[in-house]
């Protein structure tokens, strides 16, 4: 029974009745304790940053206990996370928390908020979650533009522009730039306005929505929104830019 409102709480998280969703959830707990996804609910519906990241680390907590042996033998064939629905929950508890940390303010938050990603990472490879994506941004915010570099590198094949703008800001850092050349061609290829928006003088808002389409003028805007400042911090990558866009 505790599952079924679950999958009503979740109904109400989908259709922006977060009060709805938060109250189901608290109700699931007092039946299941244990129940992972009614934490990262509560997380997700929290109005106060501390509450959602406590929450949020009570999901991972519980997912830990449940899944040790997995999660010390992953990444494995025998137990593929995401694709295994039992480790679902302590998926999304694992980008709650990280997402909360990131935002919070204190000392060595968003150092956590990116270990957290790159555990999730590791023992997901396959990443349906998104973990890559916040690592990219997160490592160059942070400078640790080595480790953004090698992720990028091992994603360089996955078709999505976000992905190949990212490998080329790193790549340029680097000073491969040939490799930089490479990325944003192909990034061109996916989306043909995929460095327009980079090159405005200050960043375009977030398109709004909850999807955007793949190769889409949104989907360069979605990027170029939080990436605009990071493409400005590394010395001549903007000229460079500029200079690519003629060709």
């Amino acid at each position: 029974m505790w599952q079924e409102i679950e999958d009503e709480a979740w109904e109400y998280v989908d259709a922006g009745e977060m009060e709805q969703a938060r109250l189901a959830a608290l109700r699931v707990i007092q039946m299941q304790p244990d129940a992972i996804d009614s934490y990262v609910i509560l997380a997700r519906t929290s109005n106060t940053l501390g509450e959602k990241i406590a929450f949020a680390r009570e999901a991972v907590r519980l997912g830990e206990i449940r899944f040790a042996d997995e999660i010390e033998a992953a990444p494995s064939g025998d137990t593929i996370f995401w694709a295994d629905l039992d480790t679902r929950p302590y998926m999304r508890g694992l980008c709650a928390l990280a997402l909360s940390l990131w935002e919070d303010p204190r000392d060595g938050a968003q150092a956590d908020a990116i270990a957290t990603a790159q555990h999730a990472l590791r023992i997901c490879p396959n990443d349906n979650v998104g973990f890559r994506f916040m690592l990219l941004e997160w490592l160059a915010r942070h400078e640790r533009w080595d480790e953004g570099r090698e992720l990028a590198e091992t994603h360089a094949d996955d078709y999505r522009t976000e992905i190949k703008l990212w490998a080329a800001l790193y790549a340029f850092h680097g000073s491969s730039t040939d490799r930089a050349g490479d990325f944003i061609a192909e990034a061109r290829e996916i989306n043909p306005d995929a460095i327009r928006p980079l090159l405005l003088k200050t960043p375009p808002k977030d398109p709004p929505g909850k999807y955007i389409a793949l190769g889409s003028p949104d989907e360069a805007k979605a990027y170029a929104a939080y990436a605009h400042d990071l493409w400005r911090s590394v010395p001549g990558a903007i000229d460079w830019l500029k200079t690519v866009a003629k060709t």
